[in-house]
C-alpha cells in the first residue's frame, strides 16, 4: 500500500512548506547577475516571507540602483560585487560548490551562460549527463500536483535522456512527499505504433520499470493526455493501469510538446506554475518576466523544498 497522505497537493502547500523550512533552517539562494528587476523583486518578497535567504551576485552598483528604482529594501542581503555575466555565473557556481548556498537562480544573464558554468567539471555540481525542467502545476479540477517534464531543456530526448528526465522528476516527486510517483509517458496514441518512434521508446521504458530497473516508481506508456489524467477515459479505452487517470508526472517527447501543454494549462486553464531545473547538485530556479507574482513565489518555494530534501537525504 502506497502512503502518499503527506504529499503536497498544491502550490499553496509548497509555499507553506517552504515557509516552514525557512523558519527552522533557511535555504540560501544565490542570484547570478542579480540586477534583473523581476528576479530581484521576487527574491526580496520571498525573503520577507521567510521562504528563502538570498545572496546577490553581480555588479553591485547596478543591483543597488535596480533596488532603489523598485523601492526594494535589500538591507542586510549579502552582495558579491562581480562585473560581467560569465564572472557572476562563475562566482555563483563557486558558492554552490562550496555549500555556501543551496539554490542557484538566474538573473540578468543568458540561461546558457549560467548552465554551462554550473556544469563545468571543476565545480563538481553535475550529477549526470542530462538536466531537465520540471513544471509542477496546480491544475484546477485535477486532484493533485502534475509535473510536466521536460518543456524547457532537452529538445527531443532519446531513450537514455528520458531515463535521466524520469530520474530527475522522481527526485522532485519524492521531495514533494510522493513516495512512489506514477509516471505517464505521453503520446498521441495509447497504442504502440511502429511508425511512431516515441511510442516504442515509451513501451521499452514501461517494461524496464515493470522489471524494477527504474527503482520504486510506477511507469506506463504510451498514454494520451486525457488517458493519463482522466480515470473515465482510461476505463472507456479499456486500459488497465495503476498510472492511467492518476499520473503524478507527465513525460513528453519534445520540448515543444511539454511547453505547449504547460502553457495551455497555465494560460487557459488557470493552472499555477512552479518550475525548477533538476540534474545538478543544487536546484536551479528560472523565472520569466511573464510569470505572475504567484508563479515566481511558487517556483522559488519549490526550489526551497527540493533543496531541503537534497540536503537531508542526498548530499554527502
Amino acid at each position: 500500500m502506497i502512503d502518499n497522505s503527506r504529499a503536497l497537493r498544491s502550490a499553496g502547500e509548497i509555499i507553506d512548506r517552504a515557509r516552514e523550512i525557512g523558519w527552522s533552517k533557511p535555504m540560501k539562494l544565490a542570484v547570478a547577475a542579480a540586477n534583473d528587476r523581476d528576479v530581484l523583486s521576487a527574491v526580496v518578497e520571498a525573503r520577507m516571507e521567510r521562504i528563502v535567504e538570498p545572496v546577490l551576485v553581480g555588479d553591485k552598483e547596478k543591483i543597488v540602483k535596480t533596488a532603489e528604482e523598485l523601492s526594494l529594501d535589500i538591507t542586510g542581503i549579502p552582495i558579491y560585487d562581480i562585473k560581467g555575466e560569465a564572472e557572476a555565473a562563475a562566482k555563483t557556481a563557486e558558492l554552490a560548490a562550496d555549500n555556501e548556498v543551496q539554490i542557484v537562480m538566474k538573473g540578468f544573464l543568458q540561461t546558457s551562460t549560467l548552465l554551462k558554468t554550473i556544469l563545468k567539471p571543476e565545480y563538481r555540481l553535475k550529477l549526470h549527463n542530462t538536466i531537465s525542467h520540471c513544471a509542477v502545476l496546480t491544475v484546477p479540477g485535477y486532484h493533485k500536483l502534475l509535473n510536466i517534464t521536460d518543456g524547457g531543456m532537452v529538445l527531443e530526448p532519446d531513450l537514455q535522456q528520458k531515463l535521466y528526465i524520469i530520474k530527475n522528476a522522481v527526485l522532485v516527486s519524492n521531495a514533494l512527499g510522493i513516495q512512489k510517483p506514477k509516471i505517464a509517458l505521453h503520446a498521441a496514441s495509447d497504442m504502440v505504433n511502429p511508425h511512431m518512434p516515441s511510442s516504442i521508446v515509451s513501451a521499452v521504458i514501461a517494461k524496464m520499470a515493470q522489471r524494477m530497473q527504474l527503482g520504486d516508481v510506477l511507469v506506463d506508456g504510451p498514454l494520451t493526455l486525457d488517458c493519463a489524467l482522466m480515470p473515465g477515459v482510461a476505463i472507456y479505452a479499456g486500459i488497465e493501469s495503476q498510472v492511467a487517470g492518476d499520473a503524478d508526472v507527465l513525460v513528453v517527447s519534445s520540448i515543444e510538446e511539454g511547453n505547449i501543454i504547460s502553457k495551455a494549462m497555465i494560460n487557459f486553464g488557470d493552472a499555477i506554475f512552479a518550475g525548477v531545473v533538476v540534474g545538478a547538485k543544487v536546484p536551479i530556479s528560472l523565472v520569466s518576466r511573464t510569470d505572475s507574482s504567484m508563479h515566481k513565489k511558487a517556483s522559488i518555494a519549490l526550489s526551497v523544498v527540493l533543496a531541503d530534501y537534497i540536503c537531508r537525504y542526498h548530499r554527502k
